[in-house]
């Protein structure tokens, strides 16, 4: 459990800092079209930083609740507040579900679908890199290769339905939204332990530490987190229907 929470918000982490880098070099880069580029990169970035991150927030918050036992109930350690405080983050700042929606139905068609299309070929270019790495991140490599091919169908189906059924690709908006953030998680704890691994060569001491703590939690995102991506699948492309076949108008709450 504290392996997940660590390598969760490392994830988060990472891709709350691409998301401001490509928003500082959106501002301030000197050529016009990589500044457009890395603000269509930023636009997409931004419902899974939101959305994805917050979530999770919510999760291991209470994952954390979990840990202390009974004592994360009660108020002497805190805890139990951290959670409470951690549910508004989903709701506020334009709730996740809109985030979602705006993912599918604004984000990924950008440029006909060539700005996340970009994105995955980035992600797909890092796995000779890892493959080369050497046996400690051997495991890496095909997990991400095979998250990447989960996202690439997964958009590929949110392209399609999207202008023939925009209802079935709302009813996908949630599951891709949460795909999308494990799977550009995964390919961004993988860069981290590519460069880690590099550095590793020369490091000592407490640095080395870190480095190999950082492969450690890289292999475990990627073996234990990642594969979560293919299980979404099929709630991405069910379609509508399902939402449509059960009358909730007479339904009472309780």
């Amino acid at each position: 459990m504290l392996l997940t929470m660590k390598a969760y918000i490392e994830a988060m982490r990472a891709l709350i800092y691409t998301n401001a880098v490509s928003i500082d070099l959106a501002r301030h880069h000197p050529d016009g079209a990589e500044r457009q580029a890395w603000r269509e990169l930023a636009d997409l970035l931004t419902p899974i930083s939101k959305a994805w991150c917050t979530d999770l927030g919510v999760e291991m918050a209470s994952a954390c609740v979990r840990v202390h036992g009974g004592m994360g109930y009660v108020e002497e350690t805190g805890v139990a507040q951290y959670l409470r405080d951690s549910r508004i983050s989903p709701i506020w700042e334009c709730t996740n579900g809109i985030q979602a929606i705006d993912l599918v139905m604004r984000k990924v068609p950008m440029c006909d679908g060539g700005v996340v299309a970009d994105l995955l070929a980035q992600m797909e270019a890092l796995g000779p890199d890892l493959a080369a790495a050497g046996p400690e991140l051997a495991g890496i490599g095909p997990a991400l290769a095979d998250g990447v091919r989960v996202q690439r169908e997964a958009t590929g189906w949110i392209l399609s339905r999207g202008q023939a059924e925009p209802n079935d690709a709302l009813a996908g908006a949630t599951p891709y939204l949460r795909m999308s953030g494990l799977v550009v998680g995964g390919w961004l704890m993988a860069r981290s332990a590519l460069a880690a691994s590099r550095l590793l060569r020369d490091a000592a001491g407490p640095d080395a530490v870190f480095l190999q703590e950082k492969i450690g939690t890289a292999r475990f995102y990627a073996g234990q987190l990642l594969p979560q991506a293919a299980g979404l699948l099929p709630a991405v492309t069910a379609g509508a229907g399902p939402l449509f076949q059960i009358d909730l108008s007479s339904a009472t709450p309780g």
